[in-house]
């Protein structure tokens, strides 16, 4: 399930990269509803592939320099790991199916895995110096709003109305790793 939800995440995220680019981010990235869908279906394996996939689709379309690319990691494994983790911790089901679910997947799951993601992936880039300190504020912003957008959207579709197929398969993943 790791492969090929890596495979799924690089289509996505390529897509996402090219679609709408701003420097070197994007303005609506939905690589970020695979990552937390993924994790909240497949625990720790959907992590790895929320954290390694976005390597990947950022060399193939050349969003990201690879080492960059590399010390992105950290942020997209909490990205794609707040999710699951935030529906584990509380119980929330991962078909959304009562208001206090939405509130953990949206509020931590989007909102707050996306608020890191955005500040450790923005400061990366100045810390390479591919971006000056005074345009990351913009680059931040950017990339939080351009992550949490698609996060909401899709992810929301994803886990709404795809989770009771996964739930009902042996793919889910009721733990972290089984």
């Amino acid at each position: 399930m790791t492969a090929l939800f890596i495979g799924i995440g690089i289509v996505v995220g390529t897509f996402g990269s090219l679609a709408v680019p701003i420097g070197f981010v994007s303005a609506f990235w939905p690589g970020q509803a695979v990552q937390s869908a993924g994790a909240v279906w497949f625990g720790a394996w959907g992590i790895i592939a929320g954290a390694f996939f976005p390597v990947l689709s950022n060399t193939i379309s050349g969003s990201a320099p690879l080492p960059v690319s590399l010390a992105y990691l950290p942020g997209n494994a909490v990205q794609a790991g707040l999710a699951a983790w935030a529906m584990k911790r509380f119980s929330a089901h991962p078909a959304l199916r009562e208001r206090r679910d939405w509130i953990i997947y949206l509020g931590l799951g989007v909102i707050v895995a996306n608020l890191f993601g955005s500040l450790w992936g923005s400061s990366v880039l100045v810390a390479f110096g591919l971006v000056t300190v005074e345009a990351w504020p913009v680059v931040w912003i950017g990339w939080w709003v351009g992550n949490s957008i698609p996060g909401v959207i899709f992810g929301s579709i994803l886990l709404k109305f795809v989770s009771p197929v996964i739930i009902d398969s042996k793919a889910f993943v009721k733990g972290w790793w089984a």
